[in-house]
């Protein structure tokens, strides 16, 4: 029984090479944000809690509420007309918060060192793999899928593909609300180092 299901799985991922390698791109996207996001951004450097950081965290907050719509419009299902559209226009709104994260981590980071290598090095990662991903999501619909009066799906997805992407749906949105329940928080004063008294640059 298992042998012939895990056949089934991999014939149906063959058959959809582009969306197979954007999944795992997708989740290789997934597994590192919880290092920069969780680990690095909300336990090591608390930025949450440093007033001087509070922009850069709330300009993390809003990107951590559009990751779940865009994997249900970008990933999750093949979306077309205007669902996919809209899938577009949340990436090209979370660009632009990228951006001006960007802009800000200087000014942001500027008391506890700036950013160190290893946090570059993890950042330039996530780079890599989210705009792989959604190049791949994004070339592996058909033409007709992107006219505004298409229908809102096409075709549909293997079902292995569904239940991975799916499965990071309910952790997207529990990653948003931690980040937006720590952003009402009151900035407590905090010294340069972390928790575990070490150097906060890493």
């Amino acid at each position: 029984m298992l042998m012939p299901a895990l056949a089934t799985i991999a014939h149906d991922l063959a058959a959809m090479p582009l969306l197979t390698a954007s999944t795992l791109l997708l989740l290789g996207f997934a597994a590192l944000s919880m290092v920069d996001g969780v680990y690095l951004h909300l336990w090591r450097y608390r930025l949450w809690a440093r007033a001087a950081s509070r922009r850069e965290h709330w300009l993390h907050t809003a990107r951590a509420l559009l990751f779940a719509p865009i994997v249900l419009l970008v990933f999750a299902s093949p979306t077309a007309g205007t669902a996919l559209w809209a899938g577009v226009t949340l990436l090209a709104v979370d660009q632009v918060f990228e951006v001006l994260d960007v802009l800000e981590e200087r000014r942001s980071r500027a008391g506890i060192g700036g950013l160190g290598s290893g946090e570059y090095l993890v950042h330039a990662m996530l780079v890599t793999l989210r705009a792989a991903a959604i190049a791949l999501a994004l070339a592996h619909r058909p033409a007709a899928a992107w006219a505004f009066d298409a229908a809102l799906a096409f075709g549909s997805y293997p079902a292995t593909i569904v239940t991975l992407v799916h499965q990071l749906v309910p952790g997207a949105i529990v990653v948003a609300a931690l980040h937006v329940w720590l952003g009402v928080r009151r900035p407590q004063p905090l010294s340069a180092r972390g928790p575990s008294g070490s150097a906060r640059s890493w």
